[in-house]
């Protein structure tokens, strides 16, 4: 049957109006749309297609995981080797490993080593010190600083591991005597370094935890270290008894320093006499003259010399012979000198004022 042009207009026209019809509708009580069918029907299709994907990927993860605990292979990174992998199922398409990772990389840290650091700009002792949870002594201890002041960026410094002093066992050292030194616990001592009762090893270091220096004892003996070592620099020298007098009064340092000298302080004016008879070398009543400002310098009969430096005023002549005990100048601060004081020099004999 052929239909004309009208019919078909009129065909797809009510084909059109009953769809709508069926569109605008919509279910009724307990039956689905046809627009919820198609949607319904595409989600489910969808949903099973990504289930069967998920446990396909698992299924093979899984045998990837079983395959390589079940082949002897060896991981050499920080984690070192694993071996015979056990597997549990948490859910059906999953799967968890558990073996827990190996820590032997750590083995060799010890949290009582000494930590080396190297300063950067800005850095001061106070913040590194803090940062590490330490005093800023021990840093300096440490290191050997009396300065905090004294760091440079680039430097490496030592930094102890807990607020103490770090000590280099030396021949006869025991942990008893490092406790009594540093003013510290003995036991912490053994435990803090795990000590054995057979003794400390010659040149190990040994972190003393609380320990203590006496910073000051430690600068008087290095001081007292030094003017030792001047005093036995002269002392090889001839001692000549009564020869010499006492060429002023005040308080007498006994110390040597410069050559073969010794100070005595006291006030501005004080007589100063020859130490012994001897003719007047030198007697400059001007001038900075090395730094020994206005002195004397007399020339004794035996060959030995005295010098009388420092003086507020010259009384002696170039050239002049003066007996021991005359007044030759009065006590100043001229020259290098930071108060009234006469600096002695002796030379070819001992300084009778240096006290040994």
């Amino acid at each position: 049957m052929k239909w004309t042009f009208p019919e078909r207009i009129q065909f797809y026209s009510t084909l059109i109006a009953v769809i709508g019809l069926i569109v605008l509708r919509g279910p009724s009580a307990g039956q689905a749309g046809i627009v919820g069918n198609v949607v319904r029907h595409y989600v489910e299709e969808t949903s099973a297609f990504v289930t069967s994907e998920s446990i396909a990927l698992s299924d093979i993860a899984a045998t990837a995981i079983y395959t390589a605990g079940s082949a002897d292979f060896h991981d050499h990174g920080h984690g070192g080797s694993e071996h015979n992998l056990e597997l549990a199922t948490v859910q059906d398409n999953s799967v968890q490993a558990t073996g827990p990772a190996s820590t032997t990389y750590m083995d060799g840290f010890k949290s009582n080593q000494i930590t080396e650091y190297v300063v950067q700009d800005g850095d001061n002792i106070s913040f590194i010190a803090s940062d590490y949870g330490v005093s800023s002594d021990s840093i300096l201890w440490a290191n050997g600083l009396d300065n905090p002041n004294a760091i440079s960026p680039g430097q490496v410094i030592r930094i102890p591991p807990v607020t103490g002093v770090v000590h280099t066992v030396q021949k006869g050292d025991t942990v008893e005597y490092l406790a009594v030194r540093y003013e510290a616990d003995q036991d912490r001592i053994k435990t803090f370094n795990d000590l054995e009762e057979e003794g400390l090893e010659i040149g190990d270091e040994i972190v003393v935890p609380g320990g203590k220096i006496d910073t000051t004892i430690k600068k008087e003996t290095k001081s007292q270290q030094r003017e030792s070592k001047q005093q036995k620099r002269f002392a090889y020298l001839p001692d000549l008894g009564e020869y010499f007098r006492s060429p002023t009064s005040g308080f007498n340092w006994g110390v040597i320093h410069g050559r073969n000298g010794v100070d005595v302080a006291s006030a501005c004016g004080t007589p100063i006499y020859a130490a012994a008879d001897g003719n007047v070398a030198l007697a400059p009543a001007t001038g900075y003259n090395g730094g020994f400002g206005k002195f004397v310098k007399l020339v004794h009969p035996n060959g030995t010399e005295s010098i009388y430096a420092h003086m507020s005023k010259v009384s002696a002549k170039a050239g002049v012979y003066v007996s021991k005990g005359d007044v030759i100048g009065l006590m100043g601060t001229t020259g290098r000198s930071t108060g009234c004081h006469l600096h002695f020099e002796v030379h070819g004999a001992r300084n009778p004022l240096v006290k040994y």
